[in-house]
């Protein structure tokens, strides 16, 4: 394991067991009222969709779990070698959670060109980005922030059909999802900052729920 990639856990300071343990209950509640979700979420799909919207929910699903499992592990684990590869996958679960999102979201939307083409651009620019964090970690550390944000915001080209297409329920719960993990970012920054992770995971929590409420809104509008 190179210097390089031990440095960002060695600038970051430690933390107090009372942030790990407060992190840690963000983490937990987040798990739980997932299950829990994801279990509406599934007893509301057959109803209103087919295996095609089935199939982009399991995906989201899976991409909210791989998330917030791999972001519980990361932020529980003392430094190791086995936290140094915990950090790859985090931050790679960063990623996959945007593309779960779009995918959900984009399947319960009548399929046309530019859906399958924002669903495809999220997709390949996942990929680049667990790519760059899984085999080179540190490189694109500062600049990884401004990509996850801009793959989030993708939709803003096609916010004109999203208008006219998903009900406003869901469409408001989507983008004040959004705008609550952008407001999440500074926390994430704020190194010095007492239970900097545990506000940071906590907006992150809160976006995804907002989100998840705006998929389900989508999945219950009258078609």
């Amino acid at each position: 394991m190179s210097n390089t990639e031990r440095s960002p856990a060695r600038r970051r300071r430690p933390y107090s067991v009372a942030e790990i343990f407060v992190d840690g209950v963000v983490h937990t509640a987040a798990l739980i009222a997932g299950a829990a979700g994801f279990a509406l979420l599934f007893a509301l799909a057959p109803v209103q969709g087919g295996a095609a919207e089935y199939a982009a929910l399991i995906v989201y699903a899976v991409c909210f779990f791989l998330m917030f499992g791999f972001s519980f592990a990361y932020n529980m684990v003392p430094d190791s070698a086995v936290k140094r590869w915990l950090r790859r996958c985090d931050h790679s679960g960063i990623y996959l959670m945007i593309a779960g999102t779009y995918t959900a979201l984009m399947a319960l939307v009548q399929a046309q060109w530019w859906t399958v083409a924002l669903v495809a651009f999220v997709w390949c620019g996942a990929i680049v980005g667990v790519a760059s964090k899984l085999f080179m970690p540190t490189r694109f550390d500062r600049g990884a922030v401004g990509f996850y944000l801009a793959l989030s915001w993708s939709a803003i080209v096609a916010i004109k059909p999203l208008a006219a297409t998903l009900p406003a329920t869901a469409l408001a719960l989507i983008v004040a999802g959004g705008l609550i993990y952008s407001a999440g970012v500074p926390f994430y920054v704020w190194r010095s900052l007492k239970f900097q992770n545990a506000i940071w995971h906590a907006c992150v929590a809160l976006g995804a729920a907002l989100q998840f409420g705006g998929v389900v809104a989508a999945i219950g509008a009258p078609s």
